[in-house]
């Protein structure tokens, strides 16, 4: 890759606010899997105790 192609691509993942541009992801679908479980996980991350799956 070049690096007027980085930086371009860089910039479009920008513009779409996404948190983490991954470049090398062509298929849209699994960078939308990908956001919704990044999503899921930082939720847990909020809590001020251990996961119940920790908890016995």
């Amino acid at each position: 890759m070049e690096v007027e192609d980085l930086v371009d691509a860089a910039l479009v993942g920008f513009d779409r606010k996404e948190v983490v541009t991954i470049l090398q992801v062509p298929d849209v679908a699994a960078w939308e899997v990908f956001e919704q479980a990044h999503g899921i996980l930082a939720q847990g991350l909020q809590q001020f105790r251990t996961a119940l799956r920790y908890r016995t």
